[in-house]
């Protein structure tokens, strides 16, 4: 079941934090690795040396200052264009499966619930250069009070988790409205249920859209 050279597939991962994101990321790498295919995991931000210095300013949980929007929009852009050039665009050309905790969709709801348009965000990705797009996009939805409640048990939350959980409700409708504007890419699976049945869920669905691509 391995994929061939040239034909990489790339698998985002999406969600609010505590929607379990990471840890299914992991899950599918492990077993499309069993099945057979080169897999490379990374995240946004992150990965890449510029990535993780970013993550670490833009998630900072002690931060005392204020960004604007359009400024975060550009940071998280910075880290996104070392990471398709450097990581993802090679793998993917060398055949490999790339599943992203977290990609383009994240800034289209995250800094859409501070008030920019997903527009202003598209063409910024336009003139950048990411020409990297993924081919399926896994969102693990959850209501904003319930992924609240699975982040109450950390010693510290980062910047983000930190918000408001209206600004996380916000961030949830993005999503919902994401899926419902590119219903060919996205996915909504519900977040709620045991992790080993969103896991089968989420397995299940990449082997099927791998499947079509191999047969196309």
């Amino acid at each position: 079941m391995a994929s061939e050279g040239g034909g990489g597939f790339f698998i985002t991962v999406e969600g609010m934090d505590g929607s379990g994101k990471t840890t299914h990321v992991g899950r599918l790498a492990e077993a499309l690795s069993h099945d057979g295919h080169q897999v490379q995991v990374v995240r946004d931000p992150g990965t890449t040396a510029l990535g993780e210095r970013l993550r670490s300013l833009l998630l900072e949980p002690s931060a005392d200052w204020r960004l604007e929007p359009l400024a975060e929009v550009a940071l998280f852009l910075a880290g996104r264009v070392q990471l398709a050039a450097e990581v993802v665009a090679p793998a993917l050309e060398a055949g490999k499966v790339v599943i992203a905790d977290r990609f383009l969709d994240s800034s289209l709801v995250y800094q859409g619930a501070r008030g920019v348009p997903w527009e202003s965000i598209l063409e910024l990705h336009r003139i950048c250069g990411v020409q990297v797009s993924p081919d399926l996009t896994l969102v693990l939805d959850l209501e904003a009070e319930v992924a609240r409640s699975r982040r109450a048990d950390r010693l510290t939350l980062d910047r983000l988790e930190a918000s408001p959980t209206a600004y996380h409700e916000k961030v949830r409708r993005g999503y919902l409205e994401i899926a419902r504007h590119f219903p060919d890419r996205v996915v909504v699976v519900p977040a709620t249920r045991g992790a080993d049945e969103v896991a089968q869920e989420c397995l299940e669905l990449a082997r099927t859209r791998l499947g079509t691509r191999r047969n196309a």
